[in-house]
């Protein structure tokens, strides 16, 4: 019989001690600055707000709190969901909260907890938050599946092309975006080109030239209110003859001749050439206009906090987040 999983694996001793479910009234809660995060900032009192105004008992996570059981005469400090503490307040009308009570020695400790709990968090990705309102049957996100099949494609597992099947995407968020902006005829029309061009081959660069398929077939359905016979097959076999990586290449140096276009309004150039090759660079100003920037304001360890994941973050963590409630990529003026 095989051997479980855990005999393969070394431990070390469990810290700490374990923690006790409690539930607090929001009055006896106290926060300490010395050390959380200020929740003044607009972003932080906006989401308070939400909070409080749309209260759902079953997105309420219990608070980590620490009982300090001999400094100051102790007290009990929320380390982890003062917006959820804050949103309680406003409210008025929430008696008592659920926390997870430890006893700590000091505000140190807490302090240290607080970043342990932040590190280890992984936020949620726009695939994981699709694949979830695809299961809470939402009507966005199943009108988006359907799509995804009648052109052939499907979503992927995860985020990692190595293990893709071809016509997997993953560039969810992208879709999302499109569907939103474009509409559904348009964003359809363009996962039919991508499914088309690049038939039985792994989509690794598929959000590179996502951006310009998206804004060519809205140029053309605004113009012809579809693509003339044979045209469609035309554009889907020469993008299919250059390639990904050969389409990657030309946005990667397009943006770097051109960096106020952005990744968007250069795939949209590139894209817009191999369908209509006799027509003049364009500027693509609404898709650099529209293109999202980041936002990082790091303290002295190099992070930021994010409101929408409710952690802090890396820089690098913050360029890879595509949902587009981030709290740290703004839209640029």
């Amino acid at each position: 019989m095989a051997r479980a999983a855990t005999s393969r694996l070394k431990v070390n001793p469990p810290l700490g001690r374990m923690p006790v479910l409690q539930f607090m009234p929001p009055a006896e809660l106290a926060i300490d600055g010395s050390y959380q995060r200020s929740i003044e900032a607009r972003e932080s009192q906006a989401l308070i707000r939400r909070i409080a105004q749309h209260w759902n008992w079953d997105l309420c996570q219990p608070l980590v709190v620490s009982r300090r059981a001999g400094e100051n005469g102790g007290g009990l400090f929320v380390i982890d969901g003062q917006h959820r503490l804050a949103a309680a307040r406003l409210r008025g009308d929430i008696a008592q909260l659920p926390c997870v009570v430890i006893d700590y020695a000091s505000a140190g400790d807490e302090a240290a907890s607080f970043v342990h709990l932040n590190q280890q968090r992984r936020p949620l990705g726009a695939l994981d938050l699709f694949k979830a309102a695809l299961a809470s049957e939402d009507e966005e996100a199943r009108a988006i599946m359907a799509a995804l099949g009648e052109a052939g494609l499907s979503l992927a597992a995860h985020g990692n092309h190595i293990a893709w099947k071809p016509g997997q995407l993953a560039i969810i968020g992208g879709i999302q975006r499109s569907w939103r902006r474009e509409g559904a005829r348009v964003t359809s029309e363009a996962l039919q080109v991508l499914g088309a061009a690049f038939a039985g081959t792994i989509l690794q660069y598929a959000g590179t030239v996502w951006p310009g398929i998206v804004a060519v077939c809205a140029e053309q359905m605004a113009e012809d209110r579809d693509f003339p016979a044979g045209d469609f097959a035309k554009f889907t076999a020469e993008l299919g003859a250059i390639g990904q990586q050969e389409l990657r290449k030309r946005v990667l140096e397009r943006s770097g001749a051109r960096p106020e276009l952005g990744r968007a309004g250069a795939a949209l150039q590139v894209i817009r050439e191999i369908r209509w090759p006799g027509r003049a660079h364009v500027a693509a100003a609404k898709v650099g206009e529209t293109r999202p920037v980041l936002d990082f304001k790091p303290d002295m360890d190099g992070m930021a906090w994010c409101d929408q994941c409710d952690m802090r973050v890396r820089r690098d963590q913050a360029e890879g987040c595509k949902s587009r409630f981030c709290s740290l990529r703004r839209v640029a003026a």
